[in-house]
């Protein structure tokens, strides 16, 4: 059995943590990426060698080091966005490997199209790319996974399946959704069977148990979105349909007899951030912030505004506390990044702002762990160990 490595965002999300996944995947011998929550809606930035970013949503935050990822049965996978991301990658001359769990949940058009025709779920915070209405979806009787995408005629009469289920979706919303319920009817899927037949050719369909049989020295468990964000810890409505702490990687563990100590890295920007709607402590402290031309949170799309404030200790504490519950005695480490974007150093602990004079020490204030990484830039190269 290998080493295993266990990331996680203490926020809610874009905490760095596909740099600190690249970064891995740079230093530890014959590793593979494992995704154990979220899916195709995370987005991970990562710094190509040429300085371009990649935003990876349906591959492996290790992929440009030619590591493998697998996407396990807690993940969404999205054929149309394997399709579209693989291409990008490909223009870059990476080949990545993915590997998928066969009982991954398969998100469909319909569910892209109810998830942005739910006016509730746009309230909420969405990034809209049916990752939410597909986790739903799969927790009754109309599941589709990634097994059924090699099985056509499995697949056509599933789809249908899907389509029935939001059909009866819209008809209990009454007269107010007589548009969408006319688009759910007359909508195509030949785009989309085209894209399930180029994505067959890039999945590889893999067991937990087979997985773990192939021999690698190091598993990258990749989280996806943040702590404050799991769908048991965060503030309902604003949480995500996943659960973000380390319980999913401990639980795939377990399943498969492997009991190997493990090295839990918790991630946080130098400062509190959140990209959708929802309460965020630090909204009314606000922060001064340089050298941030590579942040790829922007305001359009459907999540909304991106916001951030002085880091507060208490939520850091929390999310600690939260995953307390599954982390058992791994190894605790945190990793604090964008410290080169902070002009000061100032952060919330009890309600009260106070402030650090140096940068040394704003880190003591902050540290809750005994071993402590920070990141001075957008890429993996300026990760060093503080102490």
């Amino acid at each position: 059995m290998g080493n295993i490595q266990i990331i996680l965002g203490m926020g809610y999300g874009d905490e760095g943590k596909g740099v600190f996944t690249d970064y891995l995947s740079s230093k530890l011998d014959h590793p593979v990426v494992v995704r154990f929550n979220g899916g195709h809606q995370c987005g991970h930035t990562v710094m190509h060698a040429d300085g371009q970013l990649h935003v990876f949503s349906n591959f492996g935050s290790g992929s440009f080091r030619k590591v493998p990822v697998f996407f396990s049965r807690f993940c969404t996978i999205d054929p149309t966005g394997i399709v579209r991301e693989s291409r990008a990658l490909q223009r870059w001359g990476v080949s990545p490997v993915l590997f998928v769990d066969p009982l991954a949940m398969v998100t469909t058009p319909f569910d892209k199209f109810y998830n942005l025709s739910d006016r509730a779920n746009l309230a909420h915070g969405t990034v809209g790319v049916g990752f939410g209405a597909t986790i739903e979806r799969n927790e009754g009787p109309f599941k589709l996974y990634a097994q059924d995408l090699f099985f056509s005629a499995v697949l056509e009469r599933k789809l249908e399946a899907v389509r029935d289920y939001y059909r009866i979706r819209f008809k209990a919303r009454g007269l107010e959704s007589c548009l969408e319920a006319l688009e759910l009817e007359i909508m195509r899927l030949d785009q989309f069977m085209r894209d399930v037949d180029s994505a067959r050719r890039t999945i590889r369909l893999l067991t937990e148990s087979r997985l773990f049989a192939m021999g690698f020295e190091n598993y990258i468990f990749e989280g996806g979105q943040g702590i404050l964000l799991d769908m048991d810890f965060g503030i309902f409505p604003n949480v995500t349909r996943s659960n973000t702490t380390s319980q999913n990687a401990f639980e795939i563990l377990r399943r498969n007899g492997l009991h190997a100590r493990a090295t839990v890295y918790y991630l946080t920007r130098a400062y509190q951030t959140r990209h959708g709607n929802g309460w965020m402590s630090a909204e009314s402290y606000p922060v001064s912030l340089i050298n941030n031309l590579h942040e790829t949170n922007r305001p359009d799309g459907h999540q909304g505004a991106f916001r951030t404030g002085i880091l507060d200790t208490d939520l850091l504490r929390y999310a600690l506390q939260c995953d307390a519950n599954f982390v058992g005695n791994a190894e605790k480490q945190m990793v604090v990044s964008c410290m080169d974007q902070l002009t000061g150093y100032q952060y919330l602990s009890g309600g009260n702002v106070l402030t650090a004079p140096t940068r040394d020490s704003f880190l003591k204030q902050i540290a809750l762990c005994d071993k402590v990484w920070t990141n001075d830039g957008p890429g993996s190269e300026t990760i060093t160990q503080w102490r």
